[in-house]
């Protein structure tokens, strides 16, 4: 089973320069939990996930040990929390991206997001992204048909 098998075809992207709020409300209003960021050519150019969102709510290892007092108190990092509304895209993603072209197998993807510990992959041919594969995606279908020729 290939990539281009069991990969979402549709894929919503935010750009650069978009806010922290666009990408917040785009990943809640379609329930997904990573979104691609791509230039005007449709390069994927970074990729922003939950997990990077829920990084900037808390001080980076050289904030807090800085100022351990101030940090060690909930409320004050609640307070803090307030300069994420003032972040775009740029400021949010990876750019370390790990992509996969669509004629890769399944399993390639499987390994890749294994050993780099990630959900998701942009799907890019020619440079240009052109699916997203997800755990779900392989769950859903590759796994989900190996119980099924179990039968």
């Amino acid at each position: 089973m290939l990539v281009e098998d069991v990969m979402t075809q549709v894929v919503y992207v935010v750009r650069k320069n978009d806010a922290f709020s666009s990408v917040l409300l785009l990943l809640d209003k379609h329930n997904i939990s990573g979104v691609p960021v791509v230039d005007e050519k449709k390069r994927v150019v970074g990729i922003i996930s939950e997990k990077d969102l829920l990084y900037r709510l808390l001080p980076t290892e050289e904030e807090f040990y800085k100022d351990v007092d101030y940090y060690s108190s909930h409320e004050r990092i609640e307070k803090e929390c307030g300069k994420i509304l003032k972040l775009k895209a740029k400021d949010l993603m990876s750019t370390d991206v790990v992509s996969i072209e669509p004629s890769a197998h399944i399993l390639q993807a499987c390994a890749l997001m294994l050993v780099r510990s990630i959900r998701r992959l942009p799907v890019v041919e020619s440079d240009k992204l052109v699916g997203i594969v997800s755990t779900h995606d392989i769950y859903r279908n590759f796994l989900k048909t190996l119980v099924e020729k179990d039968k």
